[in-house]
């Protein structure tokens, strides 16, 4: 199977070696990261695709959504379940989006001091 070529920004890094030595360390942590959290055994396998479905579709990336929702099928989440989250997700963000108004209907008004 052939490997992606590095993106233009990966590309461009190259140019400056302290900017790539730093990239490259940071890199490798995040990797080490990103297997830890995702090979962790905490979360069952099937509650972990769930967040991180749930993660993806909050932050509204449809490339990332596509990837964590194939990968929930594949794991055996169903049609039900995926919707489940998916709704939960469109719940959170609609209070979420009215907190703010609410916030500011709900906040004293507080008068200017006046002098003389």
């Amino acid at each position: 199977m052939a490997t992606a070529a590095p993106s233009i920004t990966s590309q461009l890094i190259q140019l400056a070696p302290e900017v790539r030595d730093s990239h490259a360390s940071f890199s490798a942590s995040y990797q080490s990261f990103f297997n830890a959290v995702f090979d962790g055994g905490a979360l069952d396998p099937k509650a972990r695709a769930a967040v991180a479905l749930a993660a993806a579709l909050l932050l509204g990336r449809e490339e990332t959504v596509r990837s964590f929702l194939a990968t929930a099928k594949q794991i055996g989440l169903g049609n039900e379940e995926i919707g489940q989250v998916a709704g939960i997700v469109e719940v959170l963000k609609l209070d979420a989006a009215q907190r703010p108004a609410q916030a500011a209907a709900a906040a004293p008004v507080k008068k200017a001091n006046t002098c003389c």
